[in-house]
């Protein structure tokens, strides 16, 4: 039987217009091939290849070298027939069901990348290079186009490193064999190879020196040919092994030796697959590299034309790497010198910044972990791999119920043939995933089989069962608003046909989990797993994560987010459950990570190179920290940059312990007001009423001494010494006079600060930090909130700010600090009333003040940056779990 949607989307490509599509679909559907189609799965149908006219990019940007590389691949692929290329872009198309905004968007970018590698054809060249994309957005299916593109422009041999796990090295082997060709006779009915178009017959499948079943080894290379001679690229799919990676370097060492030459005259070129784990250098002896990280350099170095390109989306470690450190015999680090390169994001995509930043569109599936679902009863966030773990814990089995519940909701929304997963991630142990099988086991089992017996009496019998009655709440907690509108009585009477087939697999070292490419029937199961759920790994149709880990590193944190991606047609149905902490952890990476591509951005604009800059990454969180320290490298003694034009600082942490501290705090704020009592002006406010009065023109040397005598607390992202440091090496006249605006909230306590500035504290609700005792953090990564950026401008600024973002719904608080405002820096002061998260108590009787710095943009050449000790910012913590 023909599948609809399916020949829909393959023949959408040349399709610019809705109306066209609509005249398609129409012509398909009246072609005679889809007599089983009625109006609701034609008009799904429909609906769906219409979404993809609407899908769109953001903007890529490469920051590169100022050495001279003249742009080569338009001009040569111009002068090409039919390319493995056009054959991939068919595959995706007919077999992958990529829209055509999608492919438009690789094409922009891989022909952009495959410049920036180098010519085959020309002069002998050295290039390193990175690119940035996200977790789950598509990177393999970026790096095989890569190798169609780069087979298209002569490359001999490619060299594709991917993670440690013979898993991870199987997977990418798969697909690379269906998107690059494969000459074995059973596996030609997936991928390039399968598609039946006279134009690419004269395409030979590349020389493999690996398979899905074998690494390279000594005897790979047995029916090799010369790199020079043959017509197909040679290609090696590797994991980051020491073994493997030597014997590819004695092959290639000992091919040059025979041909009596130390450089072997051809090209290179090797994709470094999560290019920030196991390739860099650990080792704190420049002299002395790690094994896997000197293999690649020494391969590398072998040859007169060779690119080194890393893909990753969390790219922490490579930015830290020296870029000065070279040897004679093992080449240049693997510091991307050459080039950055990020990709823009889908609006499709559904990413950290989606799920997870200020303003979130998706945080709704967000589910927080309360401390009554995570006692001690059920398994300890620290625990040993003997620990007890008897029974689910209330929230482990709403999150299995939702699972059930988004299966039958997918297949009423005809989704009947896809794959759906559900990830549970409690423990790194490989002795606790077999009890927890066990565990999740005897639940689904038992629902199962509940389902079975009752799920199609009539409502009422069956919601004496009390499975059913828990199914049923829910039901009500998460989809009751679907826009289907679906009843409860109408998904139970569907959920044992959808649920029937769920399984429970483990994916670790020990156990492979689940093959999506055996048998025609799609998967319906729930993965148990720890760090082998990360890294590489995708999970078809994650639906629903259950996350309960102390991941400490921005990078493995990152990668543990298996459920970022793309889900078309169920992003309503997904949920993600886990702790305030972890939520905080995840929000401020958030921050982080587009931090960090805005500086990439602003470089790039600015036209300078990945050797001119210092690249920032902000710190500061308690119990995390950027990378693994050894993974840090010059990290711990580089100079890095900070600047603080156009931007809000703010304390996030407080001490409940430490009283006398915030006494001092409470001291040096009265004195501020009473010796610049005069200051005082009740207009500190454009738009609000019932403002507290607040200080104006203050000299810059004054708020230079309230910062000195400030106490924040360990885990803000506030560093008194740099801002201050900051301050005094800009001149500019902006910083020279400053406002203080003071905060009345709607607290049941009380503060009062002197000369009339009094009112209620603000409730903050508050987290216990990780690992420091007595620390408790926001839980939210912003103090105040966008509109306090109002505070110190007049109305004619206020009205300013309105009109510029009138299209916008809330105006972002950097918004007010644009240059065009010419207004001054401002410091807000809350009194805080901390709220505790978990125990839902107030922490203490005691008013807490924290503040907020706001500074303007002091326009184009007007700031300067201050050099600061990255690893200044780092919060010791103990028990961190890292990758090893």
């Amino acid at each position: 039987m023909y599948n609809f949607e399916q020949m829909l989307l393959s023949q959408i490509s040349n399709v610019k217009t809705e109306p066209e599509i609509i005249e398609l679909a129409e012509k398909l559907r009246d072609s005679g091939l889809f007599d089983y189609l009625s109006s609701e799965m034609y008009q799904n149908a429909l609906d769906n290849a219409i979404d993809t006219l609407n899908i769109s990019f953001g903007e890529s940007y490469s920051v590169e070298s100022q050495d001279k590389h003249d742009p080569w691949f338009e001009s040569f692929y111009k002068e090409l027939g039919i390319t493995r290329w056009d054959r991939y872009v068919d595959y995706l198309q007919s077999q992958k069901r990529f829209a055509p905004a999608v492919i438009n968007g690789m094409r922009e970018n891989l022909f952009k990348i495959t410049d920036l590698l180098g010519n085959p054809n020309g002069e002998n060249f050295k290039r390193k290079g990175l690119v940035v994309g996200d977790v789950q957005s598509g990177k393999t299916a970026n790096y095989v186009g890569l190798m169609n593109l780069a087979t298209d422009a002569n490359y001999k041999l490619i060299i594709v490193l991917t993670g440690t796990t013979n898993k991870l090295r199987e997977q990418t082997q798969i697909r690379i064999e269906e998107g690059l060709g494969i000459s074995s006779s059973s596996r030609k009915d997936k991928g390039v190879t399968s598609i039946k178009n006279a134009t690419y017959k004269d395409f030979m499948p590349p020389m493999y020196l690996t398979s899905k079943t074998d690494d390279f080894n000594k005897n790979s290379v047995k029916n090799a040919i010369s790199l020079e001679q043959t017509t197909v690229p040679i290609v090696i799919v590797t994991k980051k092994n020491t073994n493997a990676l030597k014997s590819i370097y004695s092959w290639i060492d000992e091919y040059s030796r025979i041909q009596n030459h130390d450089h072997i005259d051809s090209s290179v070129l090797m994709i470094d697959d999560e290019a920030d784990f196991a390739s860099v250098d650990t080792s704190k002896d420049e002299e002395q590299p790690t094994a896997i990280n000197s293999s690649i350099r020494k391969i590398l170095e072998l040859f007169t034309k060779s690119s080194y390109i890393g893909f990753t989306a969390t790219p922490f470690a490579n930015i830290f790497i020296d870029p000065e450190n070279d040897s004679q015999m093992l080449g240049q680090d693997l510091f991307p010198s050459d080039y950055i390169y990020v990709l823009g994001e889908s609006k499709e995509y559904l990413g950290v910044q989606q799920i997870f930043s200020e303003n979130a569109a998706h945080g709704k599936m967000l589910v927080p972990l309360k401390e009554e679902y995570i006692e001690e009863t059920y398994l300890p966030l620290k625990h040993k791999k003997d620990s007890s773990f008897e029974r689910l814990s209330p929230s482990m089995m709403d999150a299995i119920n939702v699972f059930f519940i988004a299966n039958v909701i997918r297949d009423l929304r005809g989704d009947e043939n896809s794959h759906r997963s559900m990830l549970f991630n409690i423990s790194r142990y490989s002795d606790m995933h077999t009890n927890i099988k066990d565990i999740v086991q005897e639940y689904i089992l038992s629902l199962q089989k509940d389902i079975r017996l009752n799920g199609k009496l009539p409502i009422e019998e069956a919601m004496k069962k009390e499975s059913i009655v828990s199914i049923s709440k829910s039901y009500e907690k998460h989809y009751l608003n679907l826009k289907e509108g679906y009843t409860f009585e109408a998904v139970l009477r569907n959920m044992n046909d959808s649920v029937h087939r769920i399984k429970v697999a483990i994916i670790n070292k020990d156990n492979k989990g689940v093959d999506y490419l055996a048998g025609n029937e799609e998967k319906r199961v729930i993965v148990i797993g720890g760090f082998s759920l990360s890294r590489g790994l995708t999970l078809e149709g994650l639906m629903v994560s259950y996350y309960r880990r102390n991941s400490v590193t921005y990078d493995s944190l990152l990668q543990m987010g298996r459920w970022f991606g793309y889900r078309p047609n169920y992003e309503d149905l997904v949920r993600i459950y886990m702790s305030d902490d972890v939520i905080s952890d995840f929000e401020f990476i958030a921050m982080a990570t587009k931090e960090l591509k805005e500086d990439l951005e602003l470089n790039s604009n600015r036209g300078l190179t990945p050797r001119q800059f210092g690249i920032k990454v902000r710190s500061g969180q308690i119990g995390l920290i950027i990378t693994a320290r050894n993974k840090m490298g010059t990290g711990s003694k580089m100079t890095a940059s900070v600047d603080f034009n156009k931007d809000i600082v703010e304390t996030l942490a407080i001490s409940i312990e430490e009283k006398e501290a915030n006494q001092k705090n409470i001291n040096v704020i009265t004195e501020l007001i009473e010796n610049n009592r005069d200051q005082l002006s009740e207009s500190i406010h454009p738009n609000r009423k019932n403002v507290l009065p607040g200080l104006i023109n203050i000299d810059k040397v004054h708020v230079i001494q309230f910062l000195r005598e400030f106490i924040p607390f360990r885990g803000s992202k506030f560093d008194s010494s740099l801002i201050i440091k900051w301050l005094n090496s800009n001149e500019s006249p902006i910083l020279s006079k400053w406002d203080f605006a003071f905060v009345s909230g709607t607290g049941q306590n009380t503060f009062d600060f002197g000369n009339n500035v009094k009112g209620n504290t603000s409730v903050r609700t508050m987290i216990k930090a990780k690992g420091i005792q007595g620390i408790y953090k926001s839980k939210n990564s912003r103090l105040g909130s966008p509109t306090d950026g109002a505070f110190g401008l007049s109305k004619v600024q206020y009205d300013n700010v309105k009109s510029y973002n009138r299209n916008k719904g809330t105006i972002p608080q950097k918004n007010y600090f644009d240059e065009s405002l010419n207004r001054k820096p401002i410091i807000i002061i809350y009194a805080i009333e901390p709220y505790d998260s978990g125990t839902k108590n107030i922490l203490t009787d005691q008013v807490i003040p924290m503040i907020s710095i706001g500074i303007p943009d002091l326009g184009k050449g007007r700031s300067h940056r201050v050099d600061y000790v990255v690893n200044k910012l780092y919060q010791e913590v103990k028990e961190i779990e890292v990758e090893n």
